[in-house]
């Protein structure tokens, strides 16, 4: 849980929304859990669980975590940050797509060419609140790509890089991690 300014937020939901404002974390697509005060600690939804063993994913030896490139979307985007991410050696690549985590025909082409060669693809969105949502507009089994759902890209990134390290790398179980079922 994070606690400021007298909120307590859950961790997967909590994002900065403003770049100096003193209050500036909100958890725009669940709320707060709860309020602090000097007189009592007030949860108005369940605190989140905590973390079991099964839910730990260890930090590699070395402490470098797997190269994975945020890279994101605009008008007429076409392959060529996703296939120089390739080409660069990326591990993952996740996608700050428009809406609900779209891109244009030339991207997802080559999102496919990254899938094909083994690297985890996650769709997220640029947008600051709602899901990104499987197989609407993009047919996400077909192609091998996962959704972040909730997550904001920079949080992808970060648990793809997690997950990478720790051997995940099979779409359907990186969803389930991104879904809180892994």
């Amino acid at each position: 849980m994070v606690v400021m300014n007298d909120q307590i937020h859950g961790p997967r939901w909590i994002t900065k929304t403003n770049t100096t404002a003193v209050q500036t974390f909100a958890s725009p697509n669940a709320g707060v859990i709860g309020y602090v005060d000097p007189a009592s600690i007030r949860f108005v939804a369940p605190a989140p669980a905590l973390a079991s063993t099964r839910d730990t994913l260890a930090l590699p030896a070395n402490g470098r975590l797997p190269r994975v490139e945020i890279v994101y979307a605009h008008s007429n985007m076409d392959g060529a940050q996703i296939d120089h991410a390739i080409a660069d050696g990326a591990k993952g690549i996740v996608l700050a797509g428009e809406g609900d985590g779209d891109a244009s025909k030339e991207a997802l082409a080559a999102l496919d060419r990254a899938a094909k060669k083994g690297i985890v693809v996650v769709r997220s969105t640029r947008v600051m609140s709602g899901f990104v949502n499987r197989n609407v507009e993009v047919e996400d089994d077909k192609r091998g790509f996962v959704v972040s759902l909730d997550l904001n890209p920079q949080k992808a990134r970060l648990l793809t890089q997690l997950l990478i390290a720790n051997g995940t790398t099979n779409p359907a179980k990186v969803q389930q991690a991104f879904s809180g079922t892994f």
